[in-house]
């Protein structure tokens, strides 16, 4: 059957597979380089989300965390890729150089080290085996990053759309029957994909049970159709009748393992090196964290999607406070309190007047459990991080020295925690820019007058 297969096979076939390592080497190196770059796109993508559409997507996070997993096996298997393609140029450089091989006779070894050295597999046998490990690395890869994508593609399809369609358009919340139904709904078809994963992972050992493949067939030609199978399933069969089946079921299961746990890590880490960090009185939680992307001072690499102050601490008797705005809340604020019911009241009144009026009413912000009033609010885009929202002035000259929390809320029927908790400390000593030069005081008298802005001496 082979040689049948072989003699039909077509010339320019046969040519292009025994130079299949060209197009290999120049993908791998051209993918390679484009990879490495992938998930800082990736991050910026996660960015503008947040920033224009939904401030709080876990969604989305899975979606970059699953992308980024996959990118990382690309980039780990096309590196073993080149690595492999190195030492088969090599081995083939030395084929050529030495056609026969080894000399055993001329390195004189002696007992078991001189049979060591005749059990060498000749340079033709090595260029042939790394020939075919190079060339399974480079299409393993490819079938690892699909696989995950489709995965994701699986609960996209019939979970994430269908919540969203139902949430949207069908007021569905996080109770009531509509809401048991649709869980009951999840609950099978998080069961439906723990089975496909299962015979992926075992290659496929249930389907050799007649009663299960027959029951299993519609089921996996759907799960085949929205995981985007048809892309990868050529290679995973190829590998699983070729390889060695324990070997490869190993490897699929390491796999598996690691992309779970490594996006889950990717997903819900909030700073560089926490997964990996032993401290254990250490966290990140909300309310007990002065965390460094609420300060404008500090958070050039990482920033807030809620709020920002303009640093920890507060020198003078303004507090400048940043809310971030996003589709999610935009949506909630005039389900709150709509628009055309403000004209209706106010009908000579601004849009923009009226909408900064929607703006007051839904935020409510408090120091140290206080309400703040804020007379008015201001539409502002912070080019620092890009990002659109609404800027107030707080008053906090009656303010005490010392430590202080600011939190930033939605209406108590909407929301249950705060958006933000902003610790901050107020001091009162005089700013350094201010102080006189040498730290000695300087009578400066009482009808001293600081010069306009642009007048010099």
């Amino acid at each position: 059957m082979t040689d049948t297969n072989q003699s039909n096979t077509p010339k320019w076939l046969s040519e292009l597979q025994q130079r299949s390592w060209e197009p290999e080497i120049l993908l791998s190196g051209i993918v390679l380089y484009g990879m490495f770059k992938v998930p800082d796109l990736l991050d910026d993508f996660l960015v503008y989300f947040k920033l224009n559409i939904f401030g709080n997507s876990q969604d989305i996070d899975n979606l970059v965390a699953l992308s980024k997993m996959g990118i990382y096996w690309l980039i780990t298997g096309l590196i073993l890729h080149l690595i492999c393609r190195g030492i088969w140029i090599g081995m083939v450089g030395l084929s050529y150089t030495f056609p026969k091989g080894i000399n055993s006779d001329s390195l004189e070894y002696k007992g078991k080290f001189k049979e060591k050295v005749n059990r060498t597999p000749s340079f033709e046998q090595i260029v042939i085996r790394l020939e075919k490990i190079s060339s399974s690395l480079f299409s393993i890869s490819f079938m690892l990053f699909m696989s995950l994508i489709g995965g994701y593609f699986y609960f996209l399809i019939l979970v994430i759309l269908p919540f969203t369609i139902l949430y949207i358009y069908f007021d569905l919340g996080f109770s009531g029957p509509l809401f048991d139904s649709f869980q009951a709904y999840v609950l099978v078809i998080v069961g439906i994909a723990f089975v496909a994963l299962l015979d992926f992972v075992s290659l496929g050992y249930l389907r050799r049970f007649r009663l299960f493949a027959k029951v299993y067939w519609p089921i996996h030609r759907v799960i085949s159709a929205l995981t985007l199978s048809r892309f990868y399933r050529p290679i995973y069969y190829g590998v699983v009748s070729n390889f060695n089946k324990w070997v490869f079921f190993v490897f699929l299961l390491v796999f598996t393992l690691v992309s779970i746990f490594g996006a889950g890590t990717i997903t819900d880490t909030t700073y560089p090196g926490d997964s990996y960090s032993r401290l254990s009185l250490w966290g990140s939680d909300r309310g007990y964290t002065a965390y460094n992307g609420y300060y404008d001072d500090q958070n050039q690499d990482v920033f807030s999607y809620r709020a920002h102050i303009p640093s920890d601490i507060i020198t003078g008797d303004v507090l400048r406070l940043f809310v971030v705005a996003n589709i999610s809340s935009e949506d909630n604020m005039l389900a709150f309190m709509p628009l055309d019911s403000l004209k209706e009241v106010y009908p000579d009144t601004s849009n923009a007047a009226l909408e900064l009026m929607i703006v007051k009413g839904f935020y409510s912000v408090k120091i140290d459990d206080q309400p703040v009033n804020i007379d008015r609010w201001f539409y502002h885009y912070k080019s620092q991080t890009k990002q659109r929202g609404y800027l107030a002035f707080i008053d906090i000259s009656d303010l005490e020295e010392g430590g202080h929390n600011l939190t930033v809320s939605g209406p108590e029927t909407l929301y249950s925690a705060p958006f933000a908790d902003i610790p901050f400390y107020r001091d009162l000593a005089l700013p350094a820019v201010l102080k006189p030069k040498g730290g000695e005081e300087e009578d400066v008298g009482s009808d001293f007058q600081p010069k306009p802005f642009g007048v010099r001496e």
